[in-house]
């Protein structure tokens, strides 16, 4: 059996949500700047994605990845310690953008976790990205 882990540990559940988010989210980033809407928020615990441009199954899945990896760790958590709220932020550059030979890119961008606690306490998790790839599938259809 693991070890049982105070609150303080909701911090590194954050960040590391954080992380996972940001290194995954070139989906998002292209439909970001396809749309050109800058920022997305989700709610890990019900799996909402906001603005609808984004809930597609593709980003759902993503963002089930994380909820579940959060999930897990906040099994850890010592009684009577819960996190019972969890968004990401996820806001885009889309100001700035480029292309080089191979890729295609926007940035800087921040992904931001916040978790509650059961005691009303938020933990922040924050990455932030100088770039943010935005290559799209080549086919056209933000909904793959």
């Amino acid at each position: 059996m693991r070890e049982q882990l105070s609150r303080r540990y909701l911090k590194t559940f954050a960040c590391g949500t954080a992380h996972k988010f940001a290194s995954s989210a070139v989906h998002y980033a292209w439909l970001a700047h396809h749309y050109g809407i800058a920022r997305v928020t989700i709610d890990l615990l019900a799996l909402t994605i906001e603005p609808p441009e984004f809930n597609i199954r593709r980003n759902r899945i993503l963002a089930g990845q994380c909820r579940d990896s959060l999930l897990c760790n906040a099994k850890r958590l010592k009684p009577p310690g819960a996190v019972t709220a969890a968004t990401l932020a996820a806001e885009f550059g889309i100001h700035e953008h480029g292309v080089d030979d191979r890729f295609e890119w926007i940035g800087p961008s921040t992904f931001t976790v916040i978790l509650t606690d059961d005691r009303g306490k938020e933990w922040r998790g924050k990455i932030t990205l100088d770039r943010v790839l935005a290559q799209g599938d080549g086919v056209g259809d933000p909904n793959r």
